[in-house]
Parts: structure tokens; C-alpha cells; sequence
């Protein structure tokens, strides 16, 4: 096999323009067999219109497409329909045709004009069928079924196609999302056996989990293109979208993850906050402050620590210690100065010992104190009793308020802070 048709599509410098609207402009791709790419991008980017123009559907003005080494302008409709499996965005549906007759359409490309479907036609599309789920829906009016099950059966169809490229303009658009996930899977899995599938994807997360690779696609050019982790970034986001986000692995599903928030200065002057936290105790805080656009420090937060992580991935500059070892000296004195620099400083629902005490006794230099109390301090105290007196000295200082996490939400909520 030659280095040509290692490779399964290229496109080359590829542009469309309609009228005086340029849509897609210098477009180059080079798509390997077994990919799973994701075509991702905000509503007017170009991606149907790259889709089609790729399968030969659409009219290119420039630029070349290639299909494992033949131009696509020289292929005819049978030849292309072998190769390529496309299955558009809207697809209307005859009335009256069950699933296997639908399915069976995907056989036409390999079929002579006088042939009709053979055995081997059916036992393909029955195959296909049951790899989407759908077999016993087989004598069933496609009019009569859910949203779900008439995606799988159009899947089912393009997978009876037997093609090494399968294409499909968001094919899991208004479906639940267990029937989401599933056509991402079904994407997966052919992939795997080595065929090429290009997907349009409208959710970024899902894209990012299921995809071996995503391009980015913003007013018709390519603004990345590569693995998820290095597509799906926050200054890609907010070039492509205007979106701003804070992008990170999620700990709990092991999957890239995306929070928005305002950008900084929307809503107009925000007074700085510092978060006093740990143990977990502030991530919730953080994330709700960081969805308002406020700026933020926080600390001493232990290395590990979920809040620890939390302040990372938001961009929050924070005091970060050793895992189970005291605060120093050096920690408490750098978290004393971001309290002291602070409009307002928010002390969490912590859980005390001798290691964290000083994240107590820095509270005291705040300009205005917040103190989270979901729990009373002697069920939070593991100091002897030392946490809890100072605790009490904290709580008679006239700048200190005293508010439940679910107080403390609805303020931010109401822009009350």
C-alpha cells in the first residue's frame, strides 16, 4: 500500500464561497484510517458545509479533496457512495417504510441497475441492525418510532453502506443523552475495526470523550485541530466561541470537563475575595464566585487537596502546602498578605487540627470576614479545644458574618455580597 492510500482523506487549501460570502476558506485535512474525528464549532462555522464538500455533495471553489488518493471531482455517484456513507442532518423519511427497508437503502451502491438485493444484502443489514440494537424493530413503521430508535436505524443504514468513511452531520441532535452516548459508542467501536468516521458535534464534552480527534471550526477556518486536550482549551473556546471557560480533567469521570463563567468586569465592580479553605470546603465557593466573575485567591490549600485542584483549573492563585504537614511559617505569612489585600475574605466550614490551625488564625486580619458554618466548630475541632476558643473570639469581631453555605449562595445569587 502506498502513502497515498494510507491515507483515508485529504483535503487540500479547500474554500467555498457562495455569492460574495466566503463560508470556508484554506481548509487542509489529512484523516488516517481508524479515526474518529469530531467536527466541532459555534452555528454559522462551516461544518455541514465542510461535509458536504468533502463527500462531493457541495460546490468547492477551491482547494482539492482527495479520497485514499482519487479526487474526489473525478469519482462518479456510485463510486463515491461506496467509499463514503453520509448521513445528513434532516433526513425525511417515506412514509409507511419499515426498518429493514430503510436499512436495505444502504445497500443501493453495490448493486447493479437490474439487481435487486441478494441474501447476503439482507443478512448484511439484519447484521448492522443488531449492532445498533434495533433488530427486533425490523418490521416496524420508522413513523412510529422514537427519536432514538429512528437515529439507529439510519445509522444501521449507513453502516450497511460498507464503507471505509462514514460521515454524519449531528446525528445525535435532539436525543436524549443515553441515546447520545450511544451513537458515540457505535462511532467508537467501527473505528476501532478501522474505519474512518467524521462526526459534527454540537456538545463539546461529548465530542472530547468519545473523539480520538477534534477540529475547531470558527468563521469558515480551522481554528485547531488535534487531540481533544489540545483542541479543547480556554483560549480556543473563547476565539471560537466567545465563551469563557476554565477547561480541566474531571477527578470523578476521568473526562476533560468545561466551566463557563462571565468574563471579568461584566457585572461591573466585584471586590476581591479571599478563600480560606480546605479539605474540600471551598471548592463549591470557588466555582459559584468564579461563575459571577469574581477575582479570587484562596489558601492554604494542602497539594492533592480537591480545593487545591478546583483553584488550578479556574486560574485562582492560591496557597498551596505539602499533604499532611503543618501550614509554615512562610504559607501562613502569604496567606495573611491575599487576606490583607482582600475586599472580603471567606472562611469555609473547616474541619481544624494542628496542622491547619493557622488557616484560623490568619481570619482575624480580614477587612471583612465571611464565616461559612454548616457545622457547629465542637463537632469540627481536633485541637483540644483551642480551635473552638478562638473560633468564638473570631465570631464577637463586629466585621465578621455568619451565614450557611445555602445563605452564603443565595447573596451571590442576588448580588448581595
Amino acid at each position: 500500500m502506498n502513502a497515498a492510500t494510507q491515507i483515508a482523506l485529504a483535503a487540500v487549501n479547500v474554500g467555498v464561497t457562495i455569492g460574495d460570502k466566503v463560508i470556508l476558506q484554506d481548509i487542509s485535512l489529512t484523516i488516517k484510517p481508524g479515526e474518529f474525528v469530531g467536527i466541532i464549532g459555534p452555528n454559522g462555522a462551516g461544518k455541514s458545509t465542510l461535509l458536504r464538500g468533502l463527500r462531493g455533495m457541495g460546490a468547492i471553489t477551491s482547494g482539492a479533496v482527495r479520497v485514499f488518493g482519487q479526487p474526489v471531482r473525478t469519482m462518479g455517484d456510485k463510486q463515491l457512495a461506496r467509499m463514503i456513507a453520509y448521513m445528513q442532518q434532516e433526513v425525511n423519511l417515506g412514509f409507511g417504510f419499515t426498518a429493514l427497508e430503510v436499512v436495505m437503502a444502504g445497500r443501493y451502491p453495490h448493486l447493479k441497475w437490474w439487481q435487486n438485493e441478494q441474501a447476503e444484502d439482507y443478512e448484511i443489514a439484519r447484521k448492522y441492525m443488531e449492532f445498533t440494537g434495533v433488530e427486533a424493530l425490523a418490521e416496524k413503521s420508522v413513523q412510529q418510532m422514537s427519536g432514538g430508535e429512528r437515529q439507529r436505524v439510519l445509522l444501521a443504514k449507513v453502516l450497511a453502506q460498507e464503507t471505509p468513511l462514514i460521515f454524519l452531520d449531528e446525528p445525535t441532535a435532539s436525543l436524549d443523552l443515553l441515546y447520545q452516548e450511544e451513537i458515540f459508542r457505535y462511532c467508537q467501536s467501527v473505528c476501532q475495526a478501522g474505519k474512518t468516521v467524521l462526526i459534527i458535534a454540537h456538545d463539546i464534552k461529548l465530542a472530547a470523550k468519545f473523539c480520538s480527534r477534534l477540529v475547531l471550526l470558527a468563521r469558515g477556518s480551522v481554528i485547531a485541530d488535534g487531540a481533544p486536550e489540545d483542541v479543547i482549551t480556554a483560549a480556543n473556546l473563547e476565539q471560537a466561541y466567545g465563551l469563557h471557560s476554565a477547561v480541566f480533567i474531571n477527578k470523578v469521570t476521568g473526562n476533560l470537563d468545561i466551566h463557563t463563567y462571565e468574563a471579568a468586569g461584566t457585572l461591573g465592580g466585584r471586590p476581591a475575595v479571599h478563600i480560606v479553605g480546605g479539605g474540600g470546603s471551598a471548592g463549591h465557593i470557588m466555582r459559584l464566585l468564579h461563575e459571577r466573575a469574581y477575582t479570587m485567591s484562596g489558601g492554604v490549600f494542602q497539594q492533592g487537596d480537591t480545593d487545591a485542584e478546583v483553584a488550578a483549573a479556574f486560574g485562582i492563585k492560591a496557597v498551596i502546602g505539602q499533604p499532611f504537614c503543618p501550614v509554615s511559617e512562610e504559607q501562613a505569612r502569604e496567606n495573611r498578605e491575599k487576606i490583607l489585600t482582600a475586599d472580603i475574605t471567606v472562611l469555609c466550614n473547616l474541619y481544624y487540627s494542628q496542622q491547619n490551625l493557622a488557616n484560623l488564625e490568619v481570619a482575624f486580619d480580614a477587612k471583612k470576614l465571611i464565616v461559612i458554618e454548616d457545622t457547629v466548630i465542637e463537632d469540627r475541632d481536633f485541637t483540644g479545644g483551642k480551635a473552638s476558643e478562638l473560633y468564638r473570639k473570631l465570631l464577637s469581631l463586629p466585621q465578621v458574618t455568619v451565614l450557611s453555605s445555602s445563605q452564603f449562595t443565595e447573596q451571590i445569587i442576588k448580588d448581595r455580597l
